[in-house]
């Protein structure tokens, strides 16, 4: 029997570091294409978001993260084709509540289980509401909102993204709060309601701050209030909706998070969290949501569930106090 020579040793070495790479490369999760669903048109704030995200995941992960925009009925086009893919991690939903927790229970028939269709992987930010009017109208401030609906009822009309999304529940809850009986026109996106309403077509729409931001301050938009507890930076002279209205309790706000199609392995969950959260510690991540009004607020699968299921029970208050209903399809 041959004696095993140095070359023999080293080519073993070599041979067993290999292995060792090719395992820890299988190990290693994500390890192939990410594809990011937001069930929403390019452009919003969840869309911006989403982009940061998935740029950085990218970067540091090593993978692509490719974000797909799949809009329609609110987020629930979308929302339905990502709880459908196969669910090993390598398909996400980027998506933001409400509508996630509140569009199925203003439907007739639920589309998707915002408790079991999904689960959670990161809640990482929210971003408060604002009510805006188009700036042409001789309107500063809720009162003269009121005042002028009283005298042209005609105009009487709110922009919303359609059955269950932030603007017609909060524009609902508005009506609610300040008597007003302004009638939802529905829309396919917030970007083609805002649209309507910088050209006049539709008195006023609640949207993000981000979403309504840039018109603002480009002068076709006018903040009557923001639905924050507390005023925000940016807009220092503009009223919370609470000292606008009255109502001590009226806060409008939307979150943004991660889910997993139902069955995703929690090995994987939790490796895909860990990545997130690395990423929303990051200094891109932190500067660009300060930059966009947004407020960081990590929360971990079992945290977001938990938040989650509360959400779920206020949803389904909201839409009862709102009245929420399928009505005629949005433009």
């Amino acid at each position: 029997m041959k004696t095993p020579t140095f070359k023999h040793w080293a080519a073993a070495a070599m041979a067993l570091a290999l292995s060792a790479s090719v395992f820890a490369q299988a190990d290693k999760f994500p390890n192939d294409r990410v594809m990011v669903v937001v069930p929403y048109s390019p452009g919003n704030g969840l869309d911006l978001l989403g982009r940061e995200f998935a740029d950085e995941l990218q970067t540091q992960v090593g993978v692509p993260f490719v974000i797909e925009n799949r809009e329609g009925a609110a987020g629930v086009i979308g929302t339905q084709y990502a709880a459908r893919a196969k669910a090993d991690g390598h398909t996400l939903l980027f998506t933001a509540n409400p509508p996630y927790a509140t569009s199925p229970f203003s439907l007739d028939k639920p589309p998707y289980d915002p408790l079991t269709s999904f689960v959670p992987v990161a809640r990482v930010g929210s971003v408060p509401l604002a009510l805006v009017v188009g700036a042409q109208w001789p309107i500063q401030n809720v009162e003269q909102l009121k005042d002028y609906v009283k005298k042209n009822p005609d105009k009487a009309n709110y922009a919303s993204a359609g059955v269950g999304s932030p603007g017609q529940i909060y524009g609902e809850k508005l009506n609610q709060a300040t008597g007003l009986q302004l009638q939802d026109v529905r829309y396919r996106a917030t970007g083609q309601a805002l649209v309507d309403v910088m050209a006049g077509n539709v008195l006023v729409s609640i949207v993000s701050v981000t979403a309504a931001e840039q018109h603002v301050k480009g002068g076709k938009l006018r903040m009557l209030a923001v639905g924050s507890k507390k005023r925000i930076a940016g807009f220092p002279d503009v009223p919370t909706l609470a000292e606008a209205t009255g109502q001590k309790d009226f806060e409008a706000g939307v979150w943004y998070g991660f889910f997993a199609p139902a069955g995703t392995p929690k090995d994987r969950v939790n490796a895909l969290y860990a990545q997130v959260a690395k990423v929303a510690a990051s200094q891109r991540l932190q500067g660009f949501m300060s930059r966009v009004s947004m407020v960081p607020e990590l929360l971990d699968p079992a945290a977001f569930a938990k938040q989650l299921q509360a959400d779920v029970n206020s949803s389904k208050r909201l839409v009862e106090e709102a009245r929420l209903k399928p009505a005629a399809p949005e433009r």
